[in-house]
């Protein structure tokens, strides 16, 4: 984690709130912090911060416990003794624990969106029969195209490996990644520095309880999220922390969309209730192709909708 946005983070105890952190770094290299502790001024509220990655929810041992092999991957390779002493004891809460997250490494989700990442050969199975090319990142790059008015600090919630985090990043003056797999996240982090990126930084954090200050900005996407949590609190938690006059990207799917069992949301339903949240929408439903590869024998075919909403004052 860059040291310096600790300062740019809240607290995400819902009681508490409270902008700012103290960061305690155990180990650190240069301008980042490896293993340490964000910790809330107020409240008390810490959160770890594991080969780099910052881990800002409100339940940690919870979210420990629905990734055991990494929560235990964690302990071993832990290089500080107060971190090692803060996972054990995160882990005597742990009860029934689960082994089967789809989003951590070598599970099917993180090895489908790292081939979208890092793109398909030209002789790919699939791609090789169609009469169209259709390029698998197509999507992303669409997000630094100049003809899409974008500018200011960024966030892209669900940013997976954080292909669409970079293609902000070239329009962007900082872009923040945030997605709830720590896989996700450790990966995007070493391309970051691969790519030796300075204006971009990832988070583990929760798209309905970000950890950012009212109207911090000025862009924020949300890429293949719609139909993974409820539409309303998604909305009300971006409306958190996004500017008057700030730019709402939607791209979805709408892959199996039922809004907790209610009638079923498609495209026309879904701007409706952006536009309730004080948002003008400008464009059209879209058709865009988007291809995942799920393994050699099997792939999703997609047509993706663009929403580029602009919120009111």
């Amino acid at each position: 984690m860059i040291k310096k946005i600790a300062s740019d983070l809240c607290c995400v105890n819902n009681s508490c709130k409270k902008i700012g952190l103290r960061l305690e770094s155990f180990l650190d290299v240069k301008d980042e912090c490896i293993e340490g502790f964000l910790s809330c001024k107020v409240c008390n509220s810490k959160y770890p911060i594991i080969q780099g990655v910052p881990i800002l929810l409100e339940n940690f041992h919870e979210y420990a416990r629905q990734r055991i092999m990494t929560y235990g991957k964690w302990i071993i390779n832990s290089k500080s003794s107060k971190l090692k002493s803060f996972l054990k004891s995160e882990g005597a809460k742990i009860h029934s624990p689960t082994y089967n997250d789809r989003y951590e490494e070598n599970n099917i989700w993180y090895k489908s969106y790292l081939n979208t990442h890092h793109g398909y050969p030209s002789d790919d199975r699939l791609l090789s029969l169609l009469k169209k090319q259709i390029k698998p990142d197509h999507i992303y790059k669409m997000l630094s195209n100049k003809n899409l008015n974008l500018n200011g600090v960024g966030l892209d919630i669900g940013c997976s490996f954080g292909s669409s985090t970079f293609e902000l990043s070239k329009k962007l003056t900082y872009v923040f990644g945030v997605d709830l797999s720590f896989s996700f996240i450790l990966e995007a982090r070493k391309i970051m520095h691969d790519k030796k990126s300075r204006n971009v930084e990832f988070i583990v954090a929760d798209a309905i309880n970000l950890p950012f200050e009212s109207k911090f900005f000025q862009s924020i996407i949300a890429l293949n999220i719609v139909d993974r949590v409820d539409l309303y609190t998604l909305i009300s938690s971006v409306n958190s922390c996004i500017k008057n006059h700030g730019k709402l990207i939607l791209i979805d799917p709408y892959h199996f969309v039922n809004n907790n069992g209610k009638d079923k949301l498609d495209s026309i339903q879904i701007r409706k209730i952006v536009e309730k949240f004080g948002y003008k929408i400008n464009n059209k439903e879209s058709y865009i192709p988007w291809i995942m590869k799920i393994n050699e024998r099997s792939y999703l075919f997609y047509f993706v909708d663009f929403i580029e909403a602009k919120k009111n004052d």
